[in-house]
């Protein structure tokens, strides 16, 4: 039956003849694929990660921006995924072929998921000696096969209870969320012109913030017509830009809380959208008639309609497109045509990267002054990847080329082109009408600069040397405090 199923399986207009029976099979099937896969991805990963980060690489791993960091940029724009995750994934794929072999050759024959891959090579990252991680790495390989139907706490808890048999100060503890205390925003999930926030806090510190937000959503009357929910949600907004109170939308001529306090002055939220658009909603009639909303974009979080903007307290700037304008005799920019180059790109330029342009760089594409400031030579870079170029270019590094329109097509080390565009190119098309050609053939190299690199920023530790201190910090404290298990083991 199996053999049957593989055959048919891309064949979406046979599945209908499949029994239930079947077609799970077939899932499964295809998940031991899948599984067999994402092994085969990241072995790939832990080579190029190896050979990217050998001995040849070990003067720059004093490099704010190192050789892994450079790797995982790599990894990155090739799979897909953010900087951050292809980090971890390649730090992951390392840490399975060499500390989790026997584990690892199970991951190949797609017999363990790839989330239950990251729960081990986590819970097992405390131990140290090369021999009991290879007891650990039995044992574990041994005993898998019954995890299989286990809630993921289980599986945590079989993970630590083998880890605890072996290695006892090498259980990973609670204490160590400290440590990972963080605030992140968006997700790509997020409603247009939303953006969620997550928040990882030591318990009284999150009490207090919930006190907070409580209290500030009770600021108005009972006639309120929002939710508890969106009040303290409009709370965290008011906190935001220096608030304590909320105003009252009741609509009652005689409520006390129907006007509240001014915003700080010094809250900005930078948003895109064509004047035409903005002037319409300005003078809209209640009369009128329902037409169409228009699009505005709010630079870091994504796109709404201008007609939900708040636009009482706005300042409003006009950007102009700089047509076939001449150089300007400068290495900064002009605010005008900063301006213009951070609307045109909304993110920073460089392949999956959706840094902000208001938080970005502006970049010469072709380095000053071999190349001009110029619309056409311009675009933003987070500082992240800005270093990337500037310190990881050269024969084997990244090259960029950028046309008049504003796309630029990357060349990574290997060879591979990645192109972007304009973030403005779907919503503003206006804005990436090019802005003139400044060579006829391929644009200039300026010379190399063998001493760059002492203009990176460095590192206290290298990553290696972080790694291991946190390791031995991490026992020291399982140590002080007694290893303790979870629970029984769940098997």
């Amino acid at each position: 039956m199996g053999s049957i199923i593989i055959e048919h399986m891309f064949d979406i207009s046979d599945l209908g003849r499949l029994s239930a029976a079947d077609l799970i099979d077939a899932a499964r099937q295809w998940s031991r694929e899948e599984n067999a896969a994402a092994a085969r991805k990241m072995a790939v990963m832990a080579e190029l990660f190896t050979r990217r980060t050998g001995v040849d690489a070990e003067d720059r791993s004093g490099w704010w921006l190192d050789p892994e960091a450079a790797v995982a940029a790599e990894v990155a724009v090739a799979v897909g995924v953010t900087q951050g995750l292809a980090l971890h994934q390649t730090q992951r794929a390392v840490a399975l072929r060499d500390r989790l072999p026997r584990v690892a050759a199970l991951f190949a024959e797609g017999l363990i998921s790839d989330l239950l891959i990251r729960k081990i090579v986590y819970r097992t990252g405390l131990v140290t000696d090369p021999a009991v991680m290879a007891e650990v790495d039995a044992a574990i390989a041994d005993r898998v096969d019954r995890w299989g139907q286990l809630s993921e706490k289980k599986i945590e808890q079989a993970i630590d209870a083998t880890v605890l048999a072996h290695d006892p100060i090498a259980v990973r503890q609670v204490v160590e969320s400290l440590a990972g205390r963080r605030v992140e925003f968006g997700s790509p999930s997020d409603a247009p012109g939303f953006t969620s926030v997550w928040a990882l806090l030591p318990a009284a510190d999150a009490t207090a913030l919930e006190d907070r937000l409580e209290a500030i959503a009770h600021t108005v009357c009972a006639a309120d017509p929002r939710t508890l929910q969106n009040r303290r949600a409009d709370a965290l907004s008011a906190v935001g830009v220096g608030l304590d109170a909320l105003v009252c939308q009741c609509g009652l001529d005689d409520c006390d809380a129907a006007t509240g306090p001014t915003p700080s002055p010094n809250t900005t939220v930078y948003v895109i959208a064509d004047s035409e658009t903005i002037d319409e909603v300005e003078e809209r009639v209640t009369e009128e008639p329902a037409r169409k909303d228009k699009p505005a974009l709010i630079f870091g979080s994504g796109v709404t309609s201008v007609e939900a903007l708040n636009l009482t307290r706005a300042r409003l700037r006009q950007i102009v497109h700089p047509g076939d304008a001449p150089s300007e005799e400068r290495y900064v920019p002009s605010r005008a045509l900063a301006e213009f180059i951070r609307c045109r790109d909304v993110t920073c330029r460089f392949p999956g990267c959706d840094v902000p342009a208001t938080e970005a760089d502006i970049d010469h594409t072709v380095p000053y002054p071999v190349g001009p400031t110029h619309a056409s030579n311009l675009k933003t870079l987070c500082r992240f990847h800005h270093l990337l170029k500037t310190f990881w270019a050269g024969l084997e590094g990244w090259h960029d080329r950028q046309l008049p329109d504003g796309t630029v097509i990357w060349t990574s080390p290997t060879g591979h082109e990645y192109t972007t565009h304009p973030g403005s190119r779907d919503l503003f098309p206006s804005l990436c009408r090019p802005t003139g050609t400044l060579w006829d053939a391929d644009p200039p190299r300026p010379p190399a600069c063998e001493a760059r690199g002492a203009m990176m920023p460095r590192r206290r530790h290298t990553r290696a040397q972080s790694r291991a201190r946190a390791v031995t910090s991490a026992r020291r404290l399982n140590q002080r405090h007694g290893a303790e298990p979870h629970g029984p083991p769940p098997f």
